[in-house]
């Protein structure tokens, strides 16, 4: 997205002017800029695209929206959204203008924190994650992606077991579901890490970003693969001591608010194991077309950049 694109969808929107633009340091797999604007809000980040993995819809607005009504999270107002009739490059036609919130993103330095302030950000994380899955008003009956209809949100059909249905690979690995006592569907972030968190210099979270990519699943599932987000793939930069105290710390965090099993560690490894499974399908079937290949590229350089 240029700043001509971004000036126009300002004027119609806000109807202000754009001052100027920038792209954010971390990046994100939609097309995202921070927007310097001539009336209030001052600031306000535009996106384009950013298709979710589960159905190719792009959902982030809706989600947002029905995130920041629903629950006390740091989420971004968003301020208009909408497509643009005529792309001039054939890509995303949707976009949005999101709240600028204030926070830098931990991402990048997550592994070089001071171990409190990574500590209270891990336990922030999990309590903010427990809150999110113990909203009754964001219930559902089964899992499944979640597509645009008109301006509201459906459930659809996992699409195969890679999506979100994890339960016939669980049965083939003879590790039955049902140890699992409280399978319930949860709407949750799909990709819930530190470069996808804002923190103050304390390490208290203001702001939750990038929810494209949210599904509905199962709790302990969703669980599992945000912890191993925050602590698991930090191997090579934390020691086994720091790992098991934050792992400790993130699921204490999410049972301030969500119903957590006592012997749920067990499962929660197993389902460690069905995420990489699940993330490295999740990759083959975004490269199978140019606009997925370009999206992983751009998520190389990011990560080039750190």
């Amino acid at each position: 997205m240029d700043s001509e694109t971004a000036a126009r969808i300002v004027e119609a929107a806000l109807e202000t002017e754009l001052r100027s633009s920038r792209r954010p340091d971390p990046g994100s797999v939609a097309d995202t800029l921070v927007l310097e604007l001539a009336d209030d809000p001052e600031t306000a980040v535009c996106k384009r695209g950013g298709a979710s993995v589960w159905t190719g819809d792009v959902i982030e607005p809706l989600i947002v929206d029905l995130v920041g009504a629903a629950t006390e999270l740091p989420v971004p107002e968003v301020l208009a959204s909408g497509s643009l009739a005529n792309p001039s490059d054939g890509g995303p036609e949707r976009w949005a203008l999101y709240e600028f919130l204030t926070g830098r993103n931990p991402g990048p330095a997550y592994s070089v924190l001071e171990p409190d302030v990574r500590g209270r950000l891990v336990r922030e994380a999990g309590e903010l994650l427990g809150r999110l899955h113990a909203t009754d008003s964001l219930g559902f009956d089964r899992v499944g992606g979640l597509a645009r209809e008109g301006s509201t949100l459906r459930l659809c059909e996992p699409d195969s077991w890679h999506a979100v249905d994890f339960g016939p690979a669980l049965e083939a690995l003879l590790v039955p579901s049902a140890g699992d006592p409280d399978p319930r569907p949860v709407l949750t972030h799909g990709d819930y890490q530190p470069s996808n968190l804002l923190v103050d210099a304390s390490g208290s979270i203001t702001g939750v970003l990038d929810w494209g990519n949210a599904h509905v699943t199962r709790a302990e599932y969703a669980l599992a693969r945000a912890e191993a987000r925050f602590v698991d793939v930090h191997a090579r930069e934390l020691d086994r001591q720091e790992r098991a105290r934050l792992r400790t710390t993130f699921r204490s965090g999410y049972a301030l608010e969500g119903d957590l099993e006592s012997d749920a560690a067990r499962r929660l490894r197993t389902y460690k194991l069905l995420w990489l499974a699940q993330s490295a399908a999740n990759y083959g079937r975004i490269a199978r077309d140019a606009r997925g290949r370009r999206q992983l590229w751009r998520q190389c350089r990011r990560l080039l950049k750190r």
